[in-house]
Parts: C-alpha cells; sequence; structure tokens
C-alpha cells in the first residue's frame, strides 16, 4: 500500500508578493523531495486534486465569505496588484480557484484512502486553512481545508468520529470556531487536539480553558506552549491526554493539521523544536490510527516559513507513513528548560485533566 501526496502547480498560482506564506514554500519542498529520490519510489504515489464544490466549501463557510474571495480575486485580475482580505492575508487573480483545489486536495485525498487505494496521505496544499473561520478569513488563509475535510467525512462518507490534531505554531483558530459547538452534520462527532505557542502571540486564542461548548464540550483541547518550549513536550501531551482520550473515543479517521513553523530556526515564531520532532509526533499519532482508524491518517499544510528546514519536516513525515521510521533527517535535539518542562508536567497538565473530567471517564 502506498502513500499519497497531494500537489498541482495551482497552488502555486496563489500569489501572496512578500509574504511568508508564498509559493516559496511548496516550490521547496517539492525541489527537496525530488533530490530525495521521493517521486522515484513506488511506495508514493502522486494524488491531483479536483475542485472542491460550493456547496462542500459551505460545509464550513458562509455565502458571504465566498463571494467575498471571488469579489476580491476579480479586483486583483482587474487591477494586476494583489488585494488584501486582512493585515495578512492577500489575494491574486487565482485565489479563488488555487482555494478550490485545495480543498478538493484534501477530498480527493480521503476518498482515495477510503476506497484503499493508498494508505495514508499528505496534502502539499496552499493556500492554508486554519485561521479561516465561518465568516472570516485571516492568517495568510482562506478556506478552512481541514474543516471542510472532516465535514465532508461527516456528511458524504458515514464517518462518525475525526480525531483532528493541529500541531501548528500558531493556534487554529478558525478551525476551533467552527467545531467550538460541534460538528454541524447530524451523526458526526470530533475531538480537536490543538498544540501551539501561547503568550503575546498571534492570533491570542487557545488557552486550556477553551474547551468546547454543547455538542463540543470537552472535544476542544488546547495544549498552549511557552516561547522555548523543544521537542520533550509532545509526548507529555500525547502520553497523558491525547492517547487516554483517543482510547475512549476510538476515532475512525485521524486528520492533522500540519504546519512546521515550530522549527527553531522559524523567522515567525520562537519555538525549540527540531525538523525530526513533527515526524516523532507522528510515529505517536498513528498508533492510535492502527488501533482505532484501520491506519487512516489525511496530513494537509499548513504554516512553516524557514522553507528548507519545513521541507526536511516534510520529507520526515512521509518517511514515517510509510513506515521508514528508522530513515529520518536528524539534527542535533534539543530540550525544553526546566522550569518549562515543571509548567507542563505540574501545571497545565494537571489543570488540563481537571477541566475536562467531567466529560472523558480517563479522567
Amino acid at each position: 500500500m502506498t502513500t499519497g501526496i497531494v500537489y498541482d502547480p495551482i497552488y502555486l498560482d496563489h500569489q501572496t508578493g512578500t509574504d511568508p506564506e508564498s509559493p516559496r514554500r511548496l516550490v521547496t519542498i517539492m525541489n527537496f523531495l525530488e533530490e530525495k529520490g521521493v517521486f522515484d519510489d513506488p511506495s508514493f504515489k502522486i494524488i491531483k486534486p479536483r475542485k472542491a464544490s460550493l456547496d462542500q466549501i459551505r460545509y464550513a463557510h458562509d455565502d458571504k465569505l465566498i463571494r467575498e474571495i471571488q469579489e476580491i480575486c476579480e479586483i486583483s485580475e482587474k487591477t494586476q496588484h494583489i488585494q488584501y482580505l486582512d493585515a495578512d492575508t492577500a489575494a491574486s487573480p487565482k485565489t479563488f480557484e488555487a482555494s478550490l483545489y485545495s480543498v478538493g486536495g484534501n477530498l480527493q485525498a480521503a476518498d482515495e484512502i477510503l476506497d484503499g487505494n493508498i494508505m495514508n496521505a499528505f496534502a502539499l496544499v496552499r493556500p492554508p486553512g486554519h485561521h479561516s473561520n465561518t465568516h472570516r478569513f485571516a492568517g495568510f488563509c482562506i478556506f478552512n481545508n481541514i474543516a471542510v475535510t472532516a465535514e465532508y467525512l461527516f456528511r458524504e462518507k458515514g464517518i462518525k468520529r475525526i480525531a483532528l490534531i493541529d500541531w501548528d505554531c500558531h493556534h487554529g483558530n478558525g478551525t476551533q470556531d467552527i467545531f467550538y459547538h460541534g460538528s454541524e452534520s447530524e451523526s458526526g462527532e470530533l475531538v480537536l487536539f490543538n498544540s501551539h505557542q501561547y503568550g503575546y502571540f498571534y492570533p491570542g486564542s487557545g488557552n486550556y480553558d477553551e474547551i468546547g461548548i454543547g455538542k463540543g464540550a470537552g472535544k476542544i483541547i488546547n495544549y498552549p506552549m511557552p516561547a522555548g518550549t523543544a521537542d520533550d513536550v509532545i509526548p507529555i501531551f500525547f502520553n497523558e491526554i491525547i492517547s487516554p482520550i483517543c482510547d475512549e473515543f476510538e476515532p475512525e479517521f485521524i486528520l492533522i493539521s500540519a504546519g512546521f513553523d515550530t522549527h527553531w530556526t522559524d523567522m515567525l515564531t520562537d519555538m525549540n523544536w527540531t525538523y525530526q520532532a513533527p515526524a516523532k509526533y507522528l510515529e505517536m499519532i498513528k498508533s492510535i490510527a492502527h488501533k482505532y482508524a484501520n491506519d487512516r491518517i489525511l496530513i494537509t499544510l499548513e504554516g512553516g516559513y524557514a522553507v528548507d528546514k519545513q521541507a526536511r519536516a516534510v520529507y520526515n513525515c512521509l518517511k514515517v507513513l510509510n513506515n521508514e521510521n528508522d530513515k529520518l533527517l536528524m539534527e542535533e535535539s534539543k530540550s525544553s528548560r526546566t522550569e518549562l518542562l515543571e509548567y507542563f508536567n505540574e501545571r497545565l497538565i494537571p489543570a488540563l485533566k481537571n477541566k475536562l473530567k467531567s466529560y472523558w471517564n480517563c479522567f
């Protein structure tokens, strides 16, 4: 069984000027994967995206938002200038079309996984999505790729339980907003695990006490990390929170919003992760997928702005998806300061468990 890689040159047509979220991110990844022989390996298969329908976009976004991006792209076409949806989020003539293919690439990968054509997949798409909510674009993001994909799995594919893990350094506030009251599908349940830098840092949300409301109560789980946090906090979150909840929840499909801006060289963040850290995290997540989800994992690209390090991190994740854990590219490991580890072990984890114990028997 092979690992799918979603890619198409349409993703480069989303032009953003001097913004760090630029086509160079994908160009660097694809060049590095080619250099490492990934595309010559029959264990990997390129998945061509399809265009998502507007009805599918409406699973997570309202009509006003859809019209807004259509109109701003038309203005960009007429003026031949990049337009801005907010202070950070750029649009160009092809942004709307690229966004439909960004969502559609994820939907195509989900279908390929469910049909048994591939084992799992990594969607190398842009624009990213996890900061956009139902009614607002934000943080370099247009349509929320992962949120639409989750609703698609619920509404069109009969999946009942999804675990969504967001390891981007910036809190996935758009995804949280969309699922804060639970999925709007009739029978779908989603648990969102979100680890991110926190404390005077964009977007300013994602504290541990944000846990959802109504159908979503207890299913929004945030792991706010202070600046300087390194790889060693990931097993704490997984072993103490993610694993016991998933053992109780038994997800049928795993979705991952994969940002690689946690790397210690990333110019927009203050984390201390290595480029093997996300892959090591993925190894742990795969154990949940194997136990409950028939190994079904779909990763979609979010942020990451140290493009050479991001390329290595993506390569490492592909190796883990393909069961080649012994072939990771490694750099010198890093450790969190003692006071940070004390914060996680003695303050954050107990506080999280206390906040969630009314909703999960494992606590």
